[in-house]
């Protein structure tokens, strides 16, 4: 028995260890795209999807591995938010950092609650597995944030 248990044990160290990386490079991928001329919405998603291409590469036999790595890559566009609303607050008066603040959080509302009922409508009216749903709402979710990074750093250099 204690043989089999190390086994496991040091197989789920190593998964384990493995994880953070998956979404390590999404908000460096994202912000150096975004680097680029931007102009559009179109050409803000491009930005995204590039960021998020480990985790869209993922077979579709590995949906919980992709939904760890797209909750990694919705970790890193939030600290990314984050980061970028304290310098914000650093360098701008304080109106222009509620406007932008107000703009972000309902950017983010409606983004989640279309992900909320794209999960629900999936449940409800289609035969595939939990395992694919939370696949897809771990997606939808790391492209709210994703787009929310997008925007938020776009206003801040055209402000």
């Amino acid at each position: 028995m204690k043989p089999a248990r190390l086994t496991v044990l040091a197989a789920g160290l190593l998964l384990t260890s493995a994880l953070p990386t998956f979404g390590q490079e999404a908000r460096a991928t994202l912000e150096a795209c975004l680097a680029q001329r931007i102009d559009n919405e179109a050409q803000m998603l491009n930005c995204v999807t590039e960021a998020l291409s480990p985790c869209l590469a993922e077979p579709d036999d590995m949906n919980s591995v992709a939904a760890l790595c797209f909750r990694d890559s919705r970790r890193q566009f939030d600290q990314g938010l984050s980061a970028r609303i304290v310098d914000l607050r650093g360098q701008a008066d304080d109106a222009l950092v509620t406007l932008v603040s107000i703009e972000l959080k309902y950017d983010i509302f409606s983004g989640l609650l279309q992900c909320d009922r794209l999960e629900e409508l999936a449940r409800a009216l289609s035969e595939i597995s939990q395992e694919a749903v939370q696949r897809q709402k771990a997606q939808c979710q790391a492209t709210t944030s994703g787009l929310a990074l997008a925007r938020l750093q776009l206003r801040s250099i055209q402000k």
